[in-house]
């Protein structure tokens, strides 16, 4: 049952359950730690991950339970009015897990889980039309690899994301109409642009990897040239790659 289960009606904050604690104290084993973390920290006694979220009622900076960050987030949908889809992608989570440990014959991890929720994502959003999304979603496939530190192929999704952005992706909702098309064509170059975020994120990688302008460029051109074919993308990727050059190499 969901916190929304309680009510008759979309509550008040004041009506929610307060959670999570104030004080600078393990949610966990109540340990008062020497300073209140600002971040997701370890309790030196019990040895659990505290996590730091800002709870709703009162805005105040809580200490939390892993359990707890969901109840959080729960109540956040509920006052936002966006309780429907938080359910619905907690539904889709649990589905997405029960697949994949039948197919692992194991646990899978919470990676694991998004990057099969981001991999349907990606499809979803290419049979609509929607690239805009669609980026987005390899954007969130480069982070996962990112932080499971998989950088050659995090850098590999990045250089997908900045041959979209040169590219000028655009929302089209499952249009078809061949003249709406021609007027508002799913990709757009006058509008491409490289977002700061992702130029940055390929640098400290090429960085880490001690990696050279040629072994990045034949990277990025072998992604976008499969892009370039299947997705008929205005922009060559020899021209699409002299701006990322200059952006990562200037």
């Amino acid at each position: 049952m969901g916190l929304f289960d309680i009510f008759k009606k979309s509550p008040a904050p004041c009506d929610l359950p307060m959670i999570g604690v104030v004080e600078s104290a393990c949610p966990y084993c109540s340990r008062l730690l020497q300073r209140k973390p600002a971040k997701k920290t370890k309790c030196p006694q019990c040895g659990k991950f505290i996590y730091v979220r800002t709870r709703p009622q009162d805005q105040l900076k809580v200490l939390v339970t892993e359990q707890q960050v969901d109840l959080l987030e729960e109540q956040w949908s509920i006052i936002k009015g966006t309780h429907e889809e938080y359910l619905a992608q907690k539904q889709k989570i649990e589905t997405e897990r029960a697949r994949l440990a039948k197919l692992f014959g194991a646990a899978p991890s919470e990676n694991d889980i998004k990057w099969g929720l981001l991999g349907k994502d990606t499809m979803e959003h290419a049979v609509n039309g929607n690239w805009g999304f669609y980026r987005n979603a390899r954007f969130q496939m480069a982070e996962v690899l990112r932080k499971e530190s998989k950088l050659e192929q995090a850098l590999s999704f990045y250089c997908w994301v900045c041959y979209l952005d040169l590219n000028g992706p655009r929302n089209t909702s499952g249009m078809k109409d061949q003249e709406s098309l021609r007027e508002f064509p799913p990709f757009s170059p006058k509008e491409g642009l490289l977002a700061p975020g992702v130029i940055n994120r390929m640098t400290r990688i090429i960085e880490k990897l001690n990696m050279d302008q040629d072994s990045v460029s034949q990277i990025f051109q072998e992604i976008a040239a499969r892009d370039f074919r299947g997705l008929k993308l205005p922009l060559q990727p020899e021209v699409a790659w002299q701006s990322v050059r200059g952006k990562l190499f200037s």
